[in-house]
């Protein structure tokens, strides 16, 4: 044998494995992160939902053009959603709509993001309370509602806004907590 086909049968193996060190080395894509389900057990293309709580009353509604199951825990994703919570009081029902809604497995929390808006009842005699802002938690049982980002909330010509709200939709009132501003038109007297 010659000095050639010696070299090449020694090089080949050399540059083989070379080669797959060099493949294991090589950058990998990253995972792209995803929100709600991987897959969902069920889709539903306009959906009108009742969810009823513990003791049969109803806890709230949604209606959308399309809503998610996650079949391991069994959360809901919703695409631009309408809720309505009724006040078990009678004093009339809250109404909200967002980007995309959230509802946990048990239907006892909701959550609303991205250019929310939750209104107020209307009540005769009374300025209807008007909510914005891009995040916001709803408890359907307590009838209450928290936010941790900055709201706008208007009643009348009384414009408020402030970083983290809670409110309670049963009575109609709300709180801003931190760096709160007022601005306050009078009402004109005749």
């Amino acid at each position: 044998m010659n000095q050639r086909a010696v070299l090449t049968i020694l090089l080949v193996p050399i540059a083989l494995a070379a080669s797959w060190w060099a493949w294991q080395l090589r950058p990998r894509p990253a995972t792209e992160q995803t929100v709600g389900p991987l897959r969902s057990d069920y889709t539903v293309e306009t959906y009108h939902l009742v969810v009823m709580n513990k003791d049969g009353e109803v806890s709230f509604r949604s209606t959308g053009p399309y809503a998610a199951r996650d079949p391991d825990n069994h959360e809901l994703f919703l695409n631009t959603p309408n809720f309505s919570f009724p006040d078990r009081g009678g004093g009339g029902d809250w109404t909200g709509h967002s980007y995309t809604g959230w509802v946990s497995a048990k239907g006892d929390e909701v959550r609303l993001k991205r250019d929310v808006v939750l209104d107020g009842p209307v009540i005769p005699d009374k300025d209807q309370a008007h909510m914005r802002t891009e995040q916001l938690a709803v408890f359907p049982d307590s009838q209450t509602a928290h936010s941790k980002l900055l709201v706008t909330a208007t009643r009348g010509a009384t414009i408020l806004t402030g970083v983290g709200m809670n409110a309670w939709l049963k009575t109609n009132r709300f709180e801003l907590l931190s760096k709160v501003s007022i601005h306050d038109v009078p009402a004109k007297k005749d």
